[in-house]
């Protein structure tokens, strides 16, 4: 049976959005997989789900973004019992709390007894090659996690 993975991004400049493309590339041929934008995405949906790949920003100096906030509070009304999931993001070291949404993330999905199946990649703005080999590993880490 082939696993559903849902993708979920936050994206202002653009960044995320093309991890999350880049995300779905690398798991298409051995997953489902269905991509939506955070303000679009029902965190009650997830628990259909075989896994969960939450791809964010940071706003300003540690915040969430603000089209993440509805979703986010579902997060916290959620039992994901046991659904796999994985967390990254690009930001800036320039701020202040370089990728606090990733890390929020991180620990909301756990909270909401998610099962984190990657270690969180925290990308400094454009991706270079050695952070498209942390998505793919990521991606691979989930893939691995459904077997």
């Amino acid at each position: 049976m082939t696993p559903n993975i849902q993708i979920i991004f936050a994206s202002m400049s653009g960044r995320n959005q093309a991890i999350a493309g880049h995300l779905q590339a690398q798991l298409a041929s051995r997953a489902q997989t269905v991509v939506t934008e955070i303000s679009q995405a029902d965190a009650f949906d997830l628990t259909q789900a075989d896994a969960v790949i939450v791809v964010s920003y940071t706003y300003h100096d540690g915040d969430l973004p603000d089209e993440a906030q509805d979703f986010f509070a579902d997060l916290k009304e959620l039992d994901l019992e046991r659904t796999k999931f994985a967390v990254l993001g690009s930001s800036s070291k320039k701020h202040l709390h370089f990728g606090r949404a990733v890390d929020y993330f991180t620990m909301q999905l756990n909270s909401s007894n998610g099962e984190q199946v990657a270690d969180s990649v925290k990308i400094d703005q454009d991706p270079d090659e050695a952070d498209w080999a942390r998505v793919d590993q990521l991606a691979q880490r989930v893939l691995k996690s459904l077997e």
